[in-house]
Order: structure tokens, then sequence, then C-alpha cells
């Protein structure tokens, strides 16, 4: 059975025509049944029939918020397998916690992006999820990133690394600290990693942080790889002499620009909630939307869902926190 999956083209920087135009370009190269969510009249006039659409208006409130909640409420019916948003993360996560509910097992659910660099790609999470973690939410982070490194991204053995200002044992602010602590008990801790080596040494295969923290690194990573090729080109483009030689090394350039850049790496899963919910960029453009329904197809096709689910299980809770709450599905879609 082909998945079922949802793409907001509400909540971005562009308009849901250009996004929608992104995801029928995936779709058409995917076994997958496409259903896009926004506001009919602003959707292209003619679409293929197989295509489905979630018809909202726009909210009121929040941008986006309305599609947001159609593409959870259509995975909480069983009626979708997967929704790919680029509404705001806060919106996304918090909606998607209230309306689908946490795996039994998962403390909490984290934001598990994709940073690519040269070397290849590396899991980094979580990336906003949670702004003021505990040290037990990033030890179980470890074992959400390393599933979907394996399953998704096919690592037979990830190794994880803890974010941190320095290598050495002791490191860090008291969170990292006791996180230390609780992943070294691992027999895949490589230790701690500091944010330039994710990019130059790529030690590990998964980073873990806090949501805060893990936001920023990620922000100044892409920020910087889009420093380094608009400066590349504009030095290439400048004298004859530097126009010859950039000619020459263009290929070059293309592959490292298509190594570097995030469209095809955007689609970060939050990982631990009951359906697969990606959260992409909000400047996505129409590459980006099909870069991130590709690889929400990929998430869909490793059944990542129910590999965490079958992995977690009931646990008791970790000292001091709630025990977690079991996922529910609504019998009637939550007021936007």
């Amino acid at each position: 059975m082909k998945p079922r999956i949802v793409v907001d083209v509400m909540g971005a920087d562009r308009p849901p025509a250009e996004l929608a135009a992104g995801a029928l370009r995936a779709a058409a190269d995917l076994p997958i049944r496409l259903i896009l969510a926004g506001p009919r009249s602003d959707l292209p006039a003619h679409l293929p029939n197989e295509v489905e659409v979630l018809d909202c208006p726009r909210s009121a409130g929040e941008e986006g918020t309305s599609s947001i909640g159609r593409g959870l409420d259509a995975i909480a019916r069983g009626q979708a397998d997967a929704l790919l948003s680029p509404g705001s993360t806060g919106t996304v996560v918090r909606a998607a916690i209230l309306r689908l509910g946490r795996l039994p097992g998962v403390l909490r659910p984290g934001l598990c992006a994709s940073v690519p660099t040269q070397r290849g790609e590396v899991l980094l999470i979580d990336t906003g999820a949670i702004a003021d973690p505990k040290p037990a939410h990033l030890a179980q982070f470890a074992d959400l990133g390393i599933a979907y490194a394996r399953e998704v991204l096919g690592i037979p053995s990830p190794a994880v690394g803890l974010l941190n200002i320095g290598t050495e044992r002791g490191k860090g602010d008291r969170l990292t600290r006791e996180a230390y602590a609780l992943l070294s008990r691992r027999n895949d801790f490589a230790g701690s990693v500091e944010p330039h080596a994710i990019m130059t040494a790529r030690p590990v295969d998964v980073v873990v942080a806090g949501g805060f923290s893990g936001n920023l690194v990620l922000k100044a990573v892409e920020g910087g790889a889009e420093a380094v090729l608009e400066a590349l080109k504009g030095a290439l483009g400048g004298s004859l002499r530097s126009r010859v030689g950039g000619w020459f090394a263009r290929p070059a350039l293309r592959s490292v620009a298509r190594q570097l850049r995030y469209e095809d790496h955007n689609a970060a899963p939050l990982l631990g909630v009951h359906g697969l919910v990606a959260v992409a960029h909000g400047r996505s453009d129409a590459r980006a939307i099909a870069g991130g329904l590709r690889r929400t197809y990929s998430a869909c096709q490793a059944r990542i869902v129910e590999k965490i689910a079958a992995q977690f299980g009931p646990a008791p809770a970790e000292a001091g926190l709630a025990n977690p709450r079991t996922p529910r599905v609504p019998s009637a879609a939550p007021p936007e």
C-alpha cells in the first residue's frame, strides 16, 4: 500500500502554490499518495486526480495552524501516514504531542535534523523540541537518533556524541556533565563533540544536544555553509581570470554545493510521537519541499515509528520525571 503523506503548504515564507509545485514534482517520482493541506484557492488550478486536498482556510491566528491540525488529525484517524510541515517549529511540536501523544516509554520527543557535511550527513537531536531538557532526556535522545540513523539512513552501527564546548571529561554546564555520565555507560558513546568538529571531522553519526543549543548550532552551520558558497560565487565572478578559473572549477563547485545545501535533507522528524511528523524549514522553496518529501517517504518506508515503538515499550519513569503519557487518538478534531 502506498504511504499517504500530507504536505502542509501554509505557514512558510513562500506561497502555497510554490510549495505545492515542489511536492507535486517529488510525488511524480515516488510511490505515494500525496495529500496537500492548505487553502484550495491558493493551490494550482489543475491537480492530478490522485492528489487529495485538505482545504484549510487561512487561520485568523498563527499562520498555518489550521493545516497543521488537519494533517495531524488525518494521522490520528488513520487517514494519513505522515505529515511534512514548514510551519512554526513550536506550533508543530506542541500540536503533535497534544493530538498524537508520546509513544510509551518515550520521556520527551526530540527533533532530529540532518546536518550535511562533505564527509556525509550527521544527525543532530534535539534541535528545538525542548528548550530546557533534563539529563535523562538527552540520554534517551541518543536511542531515538541511533534508531533513525540505523533504520532510515542505513548506518549499521551508529556512533553517538554529546554536543559540548570541549572534548575533555568534566567540560560543560551541569546538564551536559550529568548527561555525559549517563551516556558514558553506552558502548556506542564516543564522548563530547565540539560544534566545529561536526562539519570538519564528523567524529560520530549522531550528536545529542538540548533543544536550545542544538537549534543554535543547526542555524549557525546552515548560515555558515550558505555564506561560504556565496563568497565563492562572488570571488569566482570577479576578474576575467577568476571567471575563467570558475568555469573550469564549476563541476567541483556544484558537487560541493549539493553536499552542503540543506534542501535534500529538509525534513527533521519529531521522534517519539505516535505518528511520523517532519518539520521543514520555514523558508523552504519548491526544491526544499521536494527534498523534504523524499526524506519523509524514506522514513515511512523504514517504518521508523513502529521500530521506535517496538524498541522502547513501557518503561518506568526516571527519577524526578512523570510517567510518559500514552498516545491518544482524538475522537473529534480539537478546535483550531
